[in-house]
């Protein structure tokens, strides 16, 4: 699906400003190897957690029953890889394709093997612990340093539908800042994908949207996110979802310069398999590429900056029961 948003229509010059985003230091990072020790963390950080609106478009074919999270004793290994990447180049007049608004399109790779519980916490609700074991990627030079955030820690606090309602980040205390930001980094991009339920009871081709706020951590823009879920089967614990991704810039200008956003798209492809007592999906693939024109009103200058992201997850571990 590609969802188009105009402004206006792109029309002297304007002064072409190279957006730098540090994706090398960001996201350094493929490999998987976990130690049995337990490492000690510092004090736990809380992190913002933006609330989200669900809406049901279609409740599906019957029979339906409610989706809901729940736990048991169970432990889940899951990989998960993130990709992320970031160009720019100008359009029209004297600067097309000049050095002063190009950035070539650059791609880094950080895969993470995690550890994965969940349990009942107060009342109804629910409470995972992810763990990371030795994170890798396809930037050698720093492999030896971000593997230092072995045993980095997520906890967050939910409810049977999947709404958080706080998170927190504890790293290993050997870790080096760099190696603990370009870790949160990653879980951070992994739980920009939220695995919310309508309260409704759905059955197969039940579709709704999960909506909230997002930052691109690829271009540095705020985006509104908007999440179409699609149950393309069930079958007891395991349901296996169709995903589709639209965002929309929540800012006017390219930070640090006058050029506006004239015209945005997205396209995005994607299916996760869940396992309702795991607190991660069991496997799939999201991949969301956004596209951002920027420009001023009378000119034939623009910049259009594409940012990728694709997250997967690879399971180690058992099966939904039925």
């Amino acid at each position: 699906m590609t969802v188009v948003h105009r402004r206006r229509s792109f029309p002297s010059t304007v002064a072409v400003l190279v957006s730098t985003v540090a994706l090398g230091s960001t996201l350094g990072l493929s490999g998987c190897v976990s130690s049995d020790d337990e490492p000690d963390r510092t004090a736990p950080v809380e992190s913002t957690v933006d609330g989200v609106a669900v809406k049901l478009l279609d409740a599906g074919t019957s029979p339906t029953d409610p989706l809901a999270w729940f736990a048991d004793d169970g432990e889940q290994k899951t990989t998960y890889s993130v990709s992320q990447g970031l160009g720019q180049h100008t359009v029209g007049g004297d600067a097309q394709g000049t050095a002063d608004g190009e950035l070539p399109y650059s791609e880094v790779t950080m895969e993470l093997p995690l550890t994965a519980t969940a349990a009942t916490d107060e009342g109804d609700g629910l409470a995972a612990t992810v763990t990371a074991g030795t994170p890798t990627g396809d930037n050698d030079d720093r492999n030896d340093d971000i593997a230092s955030a072995e045993g980095f820690r997520m906890v967050q606090k939910y409810s049977d539908d999947g709404k958080v309602s706080s998170r927190s980040f504890a790293a290993p205390e050997g870790a080096s800042d760099s190696a603990r930001a370009s870790v949160e980094q990653g879980f951070t991009l992994m739980t920009d994908l939220p695995l919310v339920f309508p309260e409704e009871a759905v059955g197969e081709g039940a579709r709704w949207t999960v909506t909230g706020q997002v930052s691109d951590s690829g271009s540095g823009v705020s985006m509104r996110q908007t999440v179409t879920y699609t149950i393309a089967s069930r079958n007891g614990s395991q349901v296996n979802l169709d995903v589709d991704i639209e965002r929309t810039p929540t800012v006017k200008q390219m930070a640090g310069t006058d050029l506006e956003v004239m015209d945005s798209t997205t396209e995005s492809t994607g299916s996760l398999t869940l396992d309702l007592r795991r607190p991660l999906p069991v496997s799939g693939s999201v991949k969301t590429t956004t596209e951002i024109t920027y420009g001023q009103p009378d000119s034939p200058v623009t910049v259009v900056q594409e940012s990728r992201t694709t997250s997967t997850w690879s399971s180690d571990g058992e099966q939904a029961e039925n």
